[in-house]
């Protein structure tokens, strides 16, 4: 088994990255890029594997050494409640490969100033390497100090920085680092590889929803739904039919993460869209989201071209305050007062 072998498609970047190594040119610094769901993680472990000489991480993601250190760290005393809200600082596999995660949904630079203290500033024999998953959680006192290391790499380490979101990655790191972007994969690809795990049903109504996510694909196969998309079809219903609006997206919401409301501003934003596009007379063919086309079109005569027309703008604002850390349930409260508001005014 090859160490990439768990990402599915993304050959460019696994046969460019693999000829790096060989050559010995493997930039210091590499920042992998892309939607949540193309295998980014899952390269980074592969190129870890590479640099070290064995496999890293256990599994795909990591699942099952996250599983075998939460029976660990149960078996030394913590509680269930503190091991499932909060990750460790800092994850190690065999001394020479590191893996920082967010802790309670952030990465915080304690976790940075541990890893060079204990780890990177002690001499090492051969590759070592770091893994930052998730780096759009990080603040600016983390990014900042990251970037003073990887501005002078200490001998022999390489650092590969994960995130869905590039836009809200410092200029400065950005310069630094030799970018990787993750795009789409192709349907046959996915098909092939989801039939291998075994996945043989609804295969291809996945795909036409998945549009080249491998991880959403899967999930579609597996489930036939996605949660944060069925609650954003939910919202625009009771936004459009509810009296008591407010209250019920209040009550629906009030428990997300800010990872889970990230990605259900994601799919209002797609709902937003297919609905224009559908009050322009667009096929079933031509929309993001073909499989929800009865449920979008019960909506239309509820939601007028102007008001749909927000849905993006107030999105992407909402996102945003997600990313200056403001309450959830603020930021929630913000978007449905928001839609509402452009709804009634039209």
């Amino acid at each position: 088994m090859g160490y990439f072998d768990t990402v599915i498609g993304q050959d460019t970047i696994k046969e460019q990255l693999t000829e790096l190594v060989q050559r010995q040119v493997l930039p210091h610094s590499l920042l992998f890029y892309g939607e949540s769901g193309l295998g980014k993680l899952d390269m980074a472990f592969g190129l870890a594997s590479t640099l070290v000489g064995r496999p890293v991480f256990s599994s795909h993601k990591g699942h099952a050494y996250l599983e075998q250190t939460a029976e660990a760290r149960l078996a030394n005393g913590e509680s269930q409640k503190k091991i499932d809200a909060e990750g460790l600082p800092l994850y190690m596999d065999k001394g020479d490969v590191f893996w920082l995660r967010p802790m309670k949904q952030t990465l915080k630079v304690e976790q940075w100033y541990s890893l060079l203290q204990d780890h990177l500033n002690v001499a090492g024999n051969g590759n070592r390497v770091v893994i930052v998953e998730d780096f759009h959680t990080a603040n600016a006192i983390m990014a900042n100090a990251m970037l003073k290391t990887i501005e002078e790499p200490p001998s022999q380490v390489y650092f590969i920085i994960v995130t869905d979101k590039i836009n809200t990655v410092l200029p400065t790191i950005v310069s630094r680092c030799m970018g990787v972007a993750f795009r789409a994969v192709d349907d046959d690809s996915i098909r092939q590889a989801l039939m291998k795990e075994g996945i043989t049903h609804n295969i291809d109504q996945a795909l036409l929803t998945g549009h080249g996510n491998p991880a959403l694909v899967r999930q579609l196969a597996e489930e036939q739904n996605i949660a944060m998309l069925d609650l954003a079809i939910k919202v625009m219903d009771a936004l459009a039919y509810e009296n008591r609006w407010f209250t019920l997206i209040s009550l629906w919401t009030e428990q997300l993460s800010r990872e889970d409301l990230g990605e259900l501003l994601h799919w209002l934003r797609l709902v937003g869209r297919d609905m224009l596009a559908l009050k322009n007379g667009a096929t079933q063919a031509e929309l993001q989201l073909p499989t929800k086309t009865a449920q979008l079109t019960k909506l239309l005569s509820r939601w007028s071209t102007k008001a749909l027309a927000r849905i993006v703008p107030e999105t992407l604002q909402a996102e945003s305050a997600l990313r200056l850390h403001i309450k959830t349930a603020l930021v929630m409260d913000g978007i449905s007062i928001a839609l509402h508001k452009a709804r009634q005014e039209d």
